[in-house]
């Protein structure tokens, strides 16, 4: 029996009408997956909230947090009945996961290429539908279905698919499903984040004691150094040792043996380390950090006469280098046909756009007036703001060799001040009402479909210089409310990158994603490693919009043959792309050989 998973149409829940690290991300995903399987139970792995108007009910992949802990804590309870007279809520019984990752199967048996006793020696049907995260909870039909190949028992889900026993709990006070929070669904971005500011940060297995911390941070409890005259802004600036005395030029070079994060980088850049070396093992300390890494930050907590991070993948890191971090940027895409549906900026409020062409302004601007003869241009009044939307005519004009484009206001802009909509063709055997996704390279614009109808629009960032995100067509193969995103840099420029948690992944080609991106505010030029970086608020929207739907509770869920994901189109060339002494053709179209351009 092959089961599908069924999003949820449950109050809250939701149902059809979030940069860099995309080429290792499945890495990632498929280390976590080993990780769950091998280790069981045990595993830890400036206008503030806004709602749109006009914009479709913003997705909830699961309760939101605040009424998902209160209901966790109050047990699988009866809950009220709604207050317009129709169906109550789901009231439990509920499952919550006990490990980082739970996987979803579509039958009651592990797949062939896994290393579980399997349930017979016949080839399996069985594929990875979803998974469940610990601190979210799932409805589920209670009694379990013991098996040779799960002794703990197959529990079936509401949703349809299959978990075993071994990482989940019916128990919803066990101390690890309470591991961690559920999702936030209320605002743009699932987890609280928090950003390393310096090398060589630990992240610690448990809260460690005293003498703990004095081997792993021992820059905690060195005297401070007198400054030298090199370091004193008075002083003759000649160098010499801490004494005052010469330097020997025969003194033994650094010792070999300093910490890769005391060690002196030349031009100051990255250290030139991998994220292997960061591993460690066999005491307290699981990895180390890179200044600017990311963490997904659950909660903070005291042990050991000090403050710390408890991360959602459950470890410690120090309160003192991580500093809370919130998106860069609150702009939003326009859902087409709604009121207020426009980003308000400080010069435009929000408003409806009905129809494309869009067009999104990159920088400020200004509004221009054009003569009935298409031949001289005058600026008129009131300013352009970055990221306000406006629809546009039909209506281009070039003067003095610049294009202007008439807009649905009755003033014009000019082309190099702003971006727009410029979709192709609609994919081959397209149903009437099919939903599928327009990714313009060129432009830098995002336009969703329902048919021939456009429904949403917006920037993005795509794959800068070598990155180039490769062009196609695809649909979405799995999506998940957040996944790690982690890579060894490919130039000396660069050092090794890590994000936590990366908000709402949508893949469609390989590791290249739809994907949330809270650090950087660039959406409209290039970016990113090679995925489609969207804005946090547009990330979350898309993702509750395309197929496969998300049921409740689920952490991810995978599209199969019977539940496809969503078309994906990609076309053009990104500005600026393809650039670089990395460049391959697989990802960079018409681009000769490198070795014809070496």
């Amino acid at each position: 029996m092959l089961v599908v998973p069924r999003p949820s149409r449950s109050p809250g829940v939701l149902a059809p009408p979030p940069e860099r690290g995309c080429l290792f991300a499945t890495r990632r995903l498929r280390a976590a997956a080993i990780l769950i399987v091998t280790a069981g139970a045990g595993v830890l792995g400036c206008t503030g909230k806004q709602d749109k108007p006009g914009e479709p009910a913003a997705p909830a992949p699961a309760p939101s947090a605040p009424a998902a802990n209160e209901a966790r804590d109050a047990g699988p309870a009866s809950l009220a009945a709604s207050g317009d007279g129709g169906p109550a809520p789901y009231a439990g019984p509920w499952l919550g996961a006990t490990v980082l990752l739970a996987p979803v199967w579509s039958e009651m048996d592990w797949p062939n290429d896994s290393r579980h006793k399997r349930d017979s020696d016949r080839d399996s049907n069985s594929v990875r539908v979803g998974t469940l995260r610990y601190g979210e909870r799932v409805p589920v039909i209670p009694e379990p279905h013991k098996k040779p190949n799960c002794p703990e028992g197959w529990y079936e889900l509401v949703s349809g698919g299959f978990v075993c026993g071994k990482y989940v709990t019916l128990d919803l006070d066990h101390p690890k499903f309470k591991l961690a929070r559920s999702p936030d669904v209320d605002g743009p971005l699932p987890y609280q984040y928090g950003a390393n500011v310096a090398n060589g940060t630990p992240l610690y297995r448990h809260i460690p004691s005293r003498e703990e911390r004095k081997k792993a941070e021992p820059w905690l409890f060195r005297p401070k150094k007198a400054k030298t005259d090199d370091e004193n802004p008075y002083g003759n600036g000649a160098g010499g040792t801490a004494d005052g005395g010469p330097i020997d030029p025969g003194a033994d070079a650094p010792d070999a043996d300093v910490p890769w994060w005391e060690r002196e980088v030349p031009d100051g850049g990255p250290p030139q380390i991998t994220l292997e070396d960061l591993q460690e093992t066999g005491g307290p300390v699981s990895r180390r950090m890179v200044k600017g890494f990311f963490l997904s930050l659950d909660r903070e907590v005291d042990g050991s006469g000090a403050k710390w991070w408890k991360t959602v993948s459950g470890l410690s890191a120090p309160f003192d280098r991580i500093v809370v971090t919130k998106p860069v940027s609150d702009f939003h895409g326009v859902w087409l046909g709604k009121d207020d549906a426009t980003f308000a900026t400080k010069n435009a409020p929000a408003r409806r756009i009905y129809k494309l062409q869009v067009a999104f302004v990159l920088m400020h601007a200004k509004r221009y007036t054009v003569d009935a003869d298409r031949k001289h241009a005058t600026v008129a009044d009131g300013a352009l703001d970055r990221f306000d939307a406006m629809g546009l005519t039909d209506e281009k004009a070039r003067i003095g060799g610049v294009e202007y484009w008439e807009t649905d206001g009755g003033f014009w802009i000019r082309a190099i001040d702003a971006t727009r909509t410029e979709p192709g063709p609609s994919p081959d055997k397209l149903e009437d009402h099919e939903k599928w996704i327009d990714v313009n390279l060129k432009r830098q614009t995002l336009v969703a479909f329902e048919g021939a109808t456009p429904v949403f629009a917006t920037l993005f960032s795509s794959g800068r210089n070598e990155h180039e995100t490769p062009p196609g067509s695809f649909r979405i193969r799995e999506k998940h409310i957040s996944a790690t995103m982690d890579g060894d840099s490919d130039t000396a420029t660069a050092g090794p990158y890590s994000i936590e948690d990366v908000p709402y992944i949508e893949y469609f080609n390989a590791g290249y994603a739809l994907h949330g991106a809270f650090w950087h505010g660039a959406f409209g030029f290039v970016k990113s490693h090679g995925c489609v970086n969207l804005a946090p608020w547009d990330a979350k929207a898309v993702f509750g919009w395309t197929e496969p739907g998300l049921p409740e509770g689920w952490h991810a869920v995978y599209a199969t043959k019977e539940n496809p994901g969503t078309r994906v189109i990609v076309h053009e060339k990104g500005p600026g792309t393809c650039n670089g002494p990395k460049i391959e053709p697989a990802a960079c179209p018409n681009v000769p050989p490198r070795e014809a351009r070496e």
